[in-house]
């Protein structure tokens, strides 16, 4: 089944975080607990709770981002414009 744009913009912040929370909670979780028994129990608790904390503070911070990266971002249009007042001074 194939995601329609929209669908596939609101699953990003989801598959992020979920990718996200596992690496650095696995990473986090082997630095602490070692490569020793019971590692793989602990980095899932680890997980779930990375999860829980990162999906909301995504939610809200990734339109945050994307509206001040918009904002901070020049357009083609803008560019051309600098380019040729650069080539006039």
């Amino acid at each position: 089944m194939l995601l329609t744009p929209r669908q596939a913009q609101f699953a990003f912040v989801p598959s992020m975080v979920t990718v996200m929370s596992a690496v650095i909670s696995f990473a986090m979780t082997t630095i602490h607990h070692g490569l020793a028994p019971g590692l793989l129990r602990a980095w899932l608790g680890n997980w779930g709770l990375a999860f829980l904390i990162a999906l909301p503070v995504a939610w809200v911070a990734v339109p945050a981002l994307r509206a001040l990266l918009a904002r901070l971002t020049r357009t083609a249009r803008d560019a051309d414009a600098a380019r040729r007042l650069g080539e006039m001074g």
